[in-house]
């Protein structure tokens, strides 16, 4: 039975869904057989990875128009592509019974053919993000070190305890991590030193540099070890996969 995580922030531009593709193909490097789910309505997850004409996507799946439809990237790696149509969700299916746990449902069919199941979510903390927590096991959230980086935290982990509560007491934090670090600015290092002090055990040790080649890398519809596999974001993204791996 495979292992949903998800990728959260309530606040855009944190590297969530550059995370999101990195782990996936991480994971799927070292042998593990790894689901992304485009939950994002700008749909950069499907887009950075070169899926540019999907056919099916989730938004479909999910409203019942068609199977779900996982689209093969590489070996041990596919794609459950996303849609603008999303932003719609809550609209159309916001008064539906048990409207919460539509996404579990879905996914619960292909659970045994999978290590992991990774969701990327939109930064909002709206209904497809509460899917993705009714169905998740454990969230895993990026963080830029900066001033705000706090007030975003807070949102993500007092929504969480309200999902705990009610709809998925399973559910818990993997980890949170720093994205676009670099040490050597005060804020970040101080920022990122004051989290450690308040969340202890819940920031991950490994941090993700800022780098080019993660930003250029979904231009080309590629992972960053496909594209930069000597690169810094390479190497963080790497020694990210071992530590949640080791969670």
């Amino acid at each position: 039975m495979s292992k949903i995580l998800a990728f959260t922030n309530q606040k855009g531009g944190v590297g969530k869904t550059t995370s999101t593709a990195n782990v996936g193909a991480g994971l799927a490097r070292v042998g593990q057989r790894v689901l992304l789910v485009d939950l994002d309505p700008q749909a950069n997850l499907t887009k950075g990875l070169g899926l540019l004409e999907a056919e099916q996507n989730v938004y479909g799946a999910l409203l019942g128009e068609y199977r779900l439809k996982a689209y093969s990237l590489r070996e041990n790696l596919a794609l459950v592509a996303g849609s603008p149509a999303l932003s719609g969700f809550e609209k159309v299916k916001g008064d539906e019974l048990d409207r919460e746990f539509l996404l579990k449902e879905l996914l619960e069919p292909v659970r045994e053919r999978c290590d992991y199941i990774l969701l990327d979510c939109p930064p909002a903390l709206g209904l497809v993000t509460l899917n993705a927590y009714a169905c998740a096991q454990a969230l895993y959230i990026p963080l830029e070190a900066q001033l705000y980086a706090a007030d975003g935290l807070a949102k993500v982990l007092e929504l969480v305890g309200r999902v705990q509560r009610r709809l998925n007491p399973e559910l818990a934090v993997g980890g949170v991590f720093f994205t676009r670090h670099d040490k050597r600015k005060v804020l970040r290092r101080d920022t990122a030193e004051q989290l450690r002090a308040q969340h202890p055990g819940l920031v991950l040790d490994t941090v993700i540099r800022e780098s080019i080649a993660l930003g250029e890398a979904p231009h080309l519809g590629q992972d960053i070890f496909t594209y930069a596999p000597q690169s810094a974001g390479a190497t963080d993204y790497q020694a990210l996969v071992a530590e949640i791996l080791t969670r």
